[in-house]
Formats: C-alpha cells, structure tokens, sequence
C-alpha cells in the first residue's frame, strides 16, 4: 500500500525502500538526498517542452546508433528517477536521462546512465549548477549537460565530461543558438547530431 508523502515523511530519513513506498503520483514530485525526502523545483510548460526536445532529439541519434553497431541498446527518458547510491538514499529525477537499456521494470541506476540533461530554469539554477552537479559527477556519470532556454527553445547546451580521478565535471564546449553550427555535434559516447530547430517549441516572431 503507497503512503502519503506529507506529514509523514518531510522530516525525517527514510531508507530507499520507504521512499519507494510512497504514492507513485507524490513521487514523481520529490527526491531523495542523503535519505531525505525533497521536493522538486517548479518546471513550467516551456521547461517541460525543451526537455521533451531534448530527449526526442537525444533519442533519434541513439536510433542512428543502435542501427550502426547492432550491438547496444540505449534508451532516453524524461521525468525518470536515478538512484545514485543506495546508503544514505539519494535519487534524483533528471530531466532528460539517457542510459543503456534496462530490464523491463529495473531500477535505473547511476552505473548505466551515459548523459543527464538539466533544463535551467531561474528557480533552478543552484540546484542544477551546484548540488546536482557534485551529486552527478560523485556518482560516476560520465556526461552532464546544461540547458539554458528562453520562449523559443533551447538558448545554449553546456557539455561536461566526467574526470574520473577527481570525481568532477569538466567543461567541455558551449554552444550557443545564435552562433552559427549544431546545437550538439559529438561522438561521444556515442554520435549525437542535434540542430537548433529540433529544440525549437516556438517560432521566432
């Protein structure tokens, strides 16, 4: 039986398992760091839109992939939760995940996560360039990108790459829509080609 969020657990630390126990719909909302259950920060519809994009967009080259090397299997998400590390429980809910592929109902863990995505937004900001950053990159996530956004889509994607030794994230490139090129034009980890118009969620007037 799920258990309701407030006022039961907006206090105190709870394991992994009595965060799983919480109503499916409050969980969508809310994250848990070092056993501590946290609300997310608002998203609104623009928000919610360029992540979609994002994700649409990530998906359609991880197609390209899978068809190329016939060996590896990648899905990408939205509004789906990473178990990061298990004690004290901390998992966080990018918004755009793109990982090797699980079994059919598995825990998405940070062990098969390539890239996350965070749409900044302006009540975001630290969460996404401070705390969510070190937890990203303490948990071994090889790839971590920013997006800055305005009313027509996707302003800038900032890549980062993990340093393995120092358990933290390296400035790789920023690419801006008003610069002239591809929003993402990588091979790693694997070839990822994305132009500024699929970021797009509303026309320039």
């Amino acid at each position: 039986m799920s258990i309701p969020w407030r006022g039961r657990f907006q206090d105190s630390p709870i394991t992994w398992e009595q965060y799983l126990d919480i109503d499916e719909e409050d969980r969508r909302n809310l994250e848990i760091i070092d056993g501590y259950v946290v609300p997310r920060e608002q998203r609104d519809g623009r928000h919610q839109k360029v992540a979609s994009r994002m994700s649409n967009a990530i998906e359609e080259s991880a197609v390209e992939e899978m068809r190329r090397s016939g060996d590896m299997c990648i899905e990408t998400n939205t509004e789906t939760s990473v178990l990061l590390w298990e004690v004290p429980p901390t998992a966080r809910i990018p918004d755009v995940v793109v990982n090797r592929c699980l079994e059919d109902f598995g825990q998405l863990t940070a062990d098969s996560v390539l890239i996350v995505v965070e749409v900044v937004s302006p009540w975001s900001k630290r969460r996404d360039r401070i705390h969510k950053m070190a937890d990203y990159a303490d948990a071994g996530i090889p790839h971590y990108w920013i997006v800055e956004f305005d009313k027509i889509g996707a302003v800038s994607v900032e890549r980062y790459a993990l340093e393995v030794r120092k358990r933290a994230y390296a400035h790789v490139e920023t690419t801006h829509r008003d610069g002239h090129g591809l929003a993402i034009d990588i091979t790693t980890p694997f070839r990822i080609v994305i132009e500024w118009e699929q970021l797009t969620v509303a026309p320039r007037i």
